[in-house]
């Protein structure tokens, strides 16, 4: 396994067992956006379709493996720190940690490739939005707290 993978997996490991509340989830997410707006990251490196297709297949279902822990421990949880997960009942009882954990996958993936070619951090900020709509709060993607602007920022996201 090369060795971006091997890092991003023990960041992984280290951050993701520790979210137990909406807070840490969304520090995690804020942290995992800034590796992958930053292109010769681990996580941005780890995330290119480069490589041995088993090692990159391998990677990317221990990561899911390690999001589907931490979303089923929320979901465990109902209430997350002081305030409800998304609505006063607490998460959706009928969310799913692995079907989650592949969304989250899917949204750090294709939303980093778009922020990326746009050097703008909205396109992933919408993704991990809609993955993680159950549980925290969309982020601020106004352009005055991301300083950018790119075509696809235009797009209203």
């Amino acid at each position: 396994m090369r060795t971006y993978f091997a890092e991003v997996l023990a960041r992984e490991r280290a951050c993701l067992a520790g979210i137990t509340d909406r807070a840490m989830l969304t520090s995690w997410r804020r942290r995992v956006v800034e590796e992958l707006m930053t292109p010769q990251s681990p996580y941005a490196l780890a995330l290119r379709q480069t490589g041995d297709v088993r090692d990159r297949a391998d990677f990317l279902d221990q990561w899911r493996e390690l999001l589907a822990e931490a979303v089923d421990r929320l979901l465990q949880s109902r209430v997350t720190g002081d305030t409800p997960c998304a609505s006063p009942e607490g998460p959706k009882a009928d969310v799913d940690a692995q079907k989650t954990a592949v969304l989250i996958l899917a949204a750090l993936h294709g939303g980093s490739t778009l922020s990326q070619l746009a050097q703008d951090p909205r396109p992933l900020n919408a993704a991990l939005d809609l993955a993680l709509v159950s549980f925290v709060a969309a982020e601020d993607n106004t352009p005055a707290r991301t300083g950018t602007s790119s075509s696809i920022s235009n797009m209203d996201l």
